[in-house]
């Protein structure tokens, strides 16, 4: 096997340590979900990165997914839905996982904007042509038949947020090559493909004209397409509400939108000073979703289950050390493993007052370690105190409960169709 290319390596090392800068830049804090109130208002599924993000402004009314909405509706002339799944460290390999086990039939238009870390992290172009072949196969197999699927070029990585500079410059040959092959792929499926120029508006000086004008863009491409395929915009069942498997998890979510609970972020960061890691994180386990209830300004507020260290502390309800990962067998391939640039996971399972497990304490550094290096001990003290105020979240104890609540969902996550 041939060694890692020395520049690759930095490239891919740099965009890890890059998302550890980002949390001086405002985002968005809110639910990605844009609803009109009317049940037959059209509805539109963004999954993205890069601008889909809404780097500058600080609610999605007024980022990529509040701008389209606003878009699509003038140009129909009728009611417009949008939801975002998406972050920043998804990438063309890992965007079905991030898709998960939503519903995609009962989505009008699905727009695709992915590719800005590819492209940053030089992705093999027949890796990415592969990906994204398979990517498109998997949506249309599982949208409406009359759903109207737009790919969007990746655009100048400068041009819409956090990457500038020497590196965007340096990159910028390998994401027109990655567009050429998405021209070429959409093709051979039949989705529509459009190109995205650099915005005349500039997202660090007017990101609200920015987003405004790529809304435009998409939306022009959208709105006819979506008229021919629905004419008569009738209405249709409401959504459905979000069902909690434990009966904290809605409480969990909305603090971690907002920061996270005081207590679990003391607790983190007397995790992060004790073990000399990067990160330590409180996370949840629900559905096919992992929900990270601090550090959010770093890590995405959730990541898909299957692709997560967690998943394995969760299923074993035992503590798990993985000295090195990338020496792992288990996460060989795993996309987000990849994009995350973590070497060392440490993590110790979460319980319910009926004794399930929920989630995990964990700890997350860039550098391997021994196993006998970790204090289990102290894992388990500090573990076993944010499971307190966890259990504090709770409306029942006596039984598993099921909680049945329309919103919040957390930033980079959807509300299914």
């Amino acid at each position: 096997m041939a060694a890692p290319r020395p520049d690759l390596l930095a490239l891919r090392a740099w965009y890890a340590f890059s998302q550890l800068r980002l949390r001086e830049r405002p985002r968005p804090t809110d639910v990605p979900a844009i609803r009109s109130g009317d049940p037959a208002a059209d509805r539109v599924l963004l999954v993205g990165n890069g601008p889909s993000q809404g780097w500058g402004v600080l609610t999605h009314q007024l980022a990529l997914t509040g701008q389209l909405a606003t878009a699509v509706a003038e140009r129909t002339g009728r009611a417009c839905d949008a939801d975002l799944i998406g972050a920043e460290s998804m990438n063309v390999r890992s965007a079905l996982s991030w898709i998960g086990d939503r519903d995609l039939s009962q989505a009008d238009a699905i727009v695709l904007m992915i590719g800005t870390n590819d492209a940053l992290r030089l992705t093999d172009q027949r890796v990415w042509e592969q990906e994204l072949y398979d990517l498109l196969a998997g949506i249309e197999k599982r949208a409406g038949r009359d759903a109207v699927v737009v790919l969007a070029g990746i655009p100048p990585i400068a041009a819409f947020g956090a990457y500038t500079g020497l590196v965007a410059r340096l990159t910028e040959g390998h994401r027109r090559r990655l567009n050429e092959s998405a021209k070429r792929i959409a093709a051979a499926r039949h989705v529509v493909y459009l190109e995205l120029p650099e915005p005349v508006a500039s997202v660090d000086d007017a990101p609200v004209a920015a987003y405004s004008e790529l809304a435009a863009l998409l939306a022009t491409e959208l709105a006819p397409r979506m008229l021919a395929a629905r004419p008569a915009a009738a209405a249709r069942p409401a959504q459905q509400d979000r069902v909690w498997d434990w009966s904290g998890a809605a409480t969990f979510v909305e603090l971690a939108r907002t920061g996270g609970d005081s207590e679990l972020r003391r607790l983190t960061e007397q995790a992060q000073k004790s073990f000399g890691v990067e990160l330590a994180v409180v996370s949840l386990a629900e559905g096919d979703r992992l929900y990270h209830g601090t550090n959010t300004d770093v890590i995405p507020a959730s990541v898909p289950l299957e692709l997560s260290f967690c998943r394995y502390t969760v299923e074993s309800g035992e503590p798990v050390v993985i000295p090195d990962t990338g020496k792992d067998p288990r996460f060989d391939g795993n996309p987000l493993v990849d994009v995350s640039f973590i070497n060392f996971y440490a993590g110790y399972p979460l319980r319910a007052s009926d004794g399930h497990v929920i989630g995990s304490f964990c700890l997350q550094g860039s550098q391997p370690r021994r196993q006998s290096a970790v204090a289990l001990d102290l894992l388990r003290q500090l573990a076993l105190e944010a499971e307190e105020v966890l259990r504090g979240y709770e409306t029942e104890t006596a039984q598993r409960p099921v909680t049945r609540v329309v919103m919040p969902l957390p930033q980079g996550d959807a509300i299914t169709f």
